[in-house]
């Protein structure tokens, strides 16, 4: 009896260790240099981006972030030629947009607050 104790619980660690959440630290001090550098490029306040992104991600661990890259909710709208994937917010199966890293959604953000 034992023996499977100790087995289960030796799994059920292993799993846990794999499934833990991003907190809203380690979301600052993983995208602070984009948050910073989109700050000095376009004049949008790094606190404001961070701040946003920990929102709409749920510190970096919502489901859209994680199979889109897209740290602000930015949907895809009819000027938006790069890919999109559905996901359901507002309405059921709305596009947003894709990027190839955050550092992408960062800068676009940024852009897109500014209106261009």
């Amino acid at each position: 009896m034992k023996k499977v104790s100790l087995s289960f619980i030796s799994v059920y660690c292993f799993f846990c260790a794999f499934s833990q959440k991003i907190t809203k630290e380690q979301y600052v001090q993983t995208y602070k240099d984009f948050a910073i550098r989109e700050m000095k490029r376009m004049g949008v306040p790094a606190s404001i981006k961070l701040a946003q992104g920990i929102l709409e991600t749920e510190n970096g661990n919502s489901e859209l972030v994680k199979k889109s890259n897209n740290h602000f909710g930015i949907k895809c709208k009819s000027s938006w030629t790069a890919g999109g994937v559905n996901h359901d917010d507002d309405a059921l199966g709305e596009c947003f947009r894709t990027y190839k890293d955050a550092e992408g959604s960062y800068r676009d953000h940024s852009n897109y607050l500014r209106g261009n």
